[in-house]
């Protein structure tokens, strides 16, 4: 005879396998991979939207110093950062709405 502890473990098994195969069911769709970014790219980037590298800092939310770092060649931009770039690259508009301020 099954006591209801045992009862309620292999309901919440059973619920958790419920909502861990709804997960493994769940489509991706393929990512491209992140592309690298030259340093001449990123200034010509940056200027292709009319921006100064103080305002594409902001924009980005790293310093000034960050992106001369990045156009000078001293330090490498990574992950988030190249992932902006491409996004810009293809439309330059794309960050408009999440980074104007509201009135």
């Amino acid at each position: 005879m099954r006591n209801i502890y045992q009862e309620v473990i292999d309901e919440g098994n059973e619920i958790l396998e419920k909502g861990i195969g709804h997960l493994r069911r769940r489509t991706h769709m393929p990512v491209s991979p992140v592309k690298e970014y030259a340093p001449e790219q990123i200034k010509a980037l940056r200027e292709k939207n009319q921006y100064t590298q103080s305002y594409f800092g902001e924009v980005l939310g790293v310093s000034l110093k960050t992106v001369q770092a990045w156009e000078a060649g001293t330090n490498k931009p990574t992950g988030t950062a190249l992932r902006i770039f491409q996004i810009l690259e293809q439309d330059p508009h794309a960050l408009d709405k999440y980074i104007l301020m509201k009135a």
